[in-house]
């Protein structure tokens, strides 16, 4: 019995709800997290045709239930 071959890797992105910067662990550089940033990197994913996004979870995050609520409506095909 052969394995069934996916027609298309199902890559995912990541979204920042903690901020972004160049290097895990430090804010230097660091972007602050809005939902219009978030809003930016969602659509640009799911524009450049990413199977989802990763929301992170954890004390220091936003909450990822209210942050996918938030963007699913303003995405087309994007996974949360």
């Amino acid at each position: 019995m052969a394995a069934e071959i996916p027609d298309r890797i199902k890559v995912l992105w990541f979204l920042p709800t903690h901020g972004d910067s160049r290097y895990l662990g430090t804010s230097e550089g660091g972007r602050a997290v809005d939902l219009s940033y978030l809003t930016q990197v969602a659509q640009a994913a799911d524009t450049l045709g990413y199977y989802g996004v990763l929301l992170p979870t954890g004390r220091s995050c936003e909450d990822s239930w209210v942050i996918a609520s938030a963007l699913a409506p303003l995405t087309e095909r994007l996974r949360f």
